[in-house]
């Protein structure tokens, strides 16, 4: 119930300054929906997959005055993991603290990244963002997310070519969590896709994700650019967990709806002004290579809010600027890619989960809500998180 009061209080700036095009008043819904995330976020109790697993570890872990002491090159986690908990340790040992620096730190992050990058329509991104991407953002990727937000506030320096302090930030990102190597090569899509052609788009998708299904990628790249042997273990892990036919068919649906943006882009010549089609195309490789071998899905993360502001604003371009009526084939690329993300994201939520605890789908990572305020233990959601912890990596 919380979790649907809190998409109404997001829709009603949407409808409107974005829809309605009203002005006076943004800043007040743009801090209160922002507090109304944080809050959610900050003050979960026992609420989430990998936050399960954070809590029952937060008390072992060292607190800033343990720290030279620590043995880093031993421990399970990057450093600068250790560092950021020390941190938030020495403001209170309750993980509930940690858990409130994390909601306020990735909430600004990506309030202001909407802002700034689509000025016209962010309440719209935010609500894109709360529906797909928040719970499992805020709750589930812990370590992975303060590298995507990393990735964000660089964003000025990629597109002013600001390479060596975009390196220094990618370097900061590693030592946080692996993933973060995929930041290495974003400067690559922005050189070699800055307008992609939707046709070229589906022509690599197909390719990659053959490739994918017989040579393992992700390690040959790790061995070339960062030799690290934690990260080769990890990736050897991931590579015994290959995607079968039913994984590859949904991966293919949910790169499918920005191929769609990227079409309609294409056939109206809309500008590119946000800068984030290369984006756009990196969230599709990613999708693509995930087909032959599941761990791409995770390096996606680092391309989705680009994707988030790049889809709003062909949302908004494409029915603001053209007549429907003469669109035709644009028309139902347009409603079918939004009727299949709208697919991706029920089917994230409740995709059955079974074959780790009976009768259980996966929102029950997140559903029923309770904070420290009511701090009860939902049963059914303890003993499907120790199952699927027992089978799964934790990357």
């Amino acid at each position: 119930m919380i979790y649907l009061l809190v998409f109404i209080l997001l829709l009603v700036p949407v409808v409107k300054y974005d829809l309605m095009a009203k002005t006076g008043g943004e800043r007040g819904w743009f801090c209160f929906n922002l507090v109304v995330l944080i809050l959610l976020a900050g003050l979960r109790y026992r609420v989430g997959g990998d936050t399960l697993m954070y809590m029952s570890i937060y008390d072992d872990l060292p607190s800033l005055a343990d720290l030279k002491y620590f043995d880093f090159a031993e421990a399970d986690f990057n450093p600068l993991w250790y560092i950021y908990a020390a941190v938030c340790k020495s403001i209170g040992e309750d993980f509930v603290i940690m858990q409130i620096v994390q909601a306020i730190f990735v909430n600004i992050v990506f309030f202001f990244f909407f802002k700034k990058y689509s000025p016209r329509y962010f309440f719209s991104a935010i609500l894109l963002f709360y529906i797909g991407y928040y719970c499992y953002f805020n709750m589930e990727i812990m370590r992975e997310i303060l590298c995507v937000c990393i990735l964000m506030l660089m964003t000025s320096w990629i597109f002013e070519k600001r390479w060596l302090l975009y390196y220094v930030g990618c370097v900061i990102a590693l030592f946080i969590h692996y993933s973060s190597v995929i930041m290495l090569f974003i400067p690559f899509l922005i050189y070699f896709f800055k307008k992609p052609s939707w046709k070229l788009l589906l022509f690599f998708a197909l390719g990659l994700a053959v490739l994918a299904s017989s040579v393992n990628i992700l390690q040959l790249l790790a061995k070339l650019v960062v030799d690290n042997e934690g990260l080769l273990i990890v990736i050897e892990r991931y590579s015994d967990k290959l995607t079968n036919i039913n994984g590859m068919m949904l991966m293919f649906l949910k790169l499918l709806p920005f191929i769609g943006f990227v079409y309609i882009r294409n056939r109206f010549n809309l500008d590119y002004q946000d800068k984030f089609a290369p984006f756009a195309t990196g969230l599709v490789f990613m999708f693509s290579l995930a087909m032959g071998l599941f761990i791409f899905e995770r390096l996606a993360n680092y391309f989705v809010p680009y994707v988030i502001v790049f889809s709003v604003n062909t949302i908004y371009r494409f029915l603001s600027e053209l007549d429907l009526k003469k669109v035709q084939v644009s028309g139902v690329v347009f409603a079918m890619s939004l009727l299949v993300m709208s697919f991706n994201f029920f089917r994230y939520y409740m995709r059955d989960m079974s074959e780790y605890y009976p009768n259980t789908r996966f929102n029950v990572i997140f559903t029923p809500y309770h904070s420290v305020l009511d701090p009860k233990i939902e049963e059914h959601r303890e003993r499907f998180i120790e199952n699927y912890r027992d089978v799964n990596i934790t990357f």
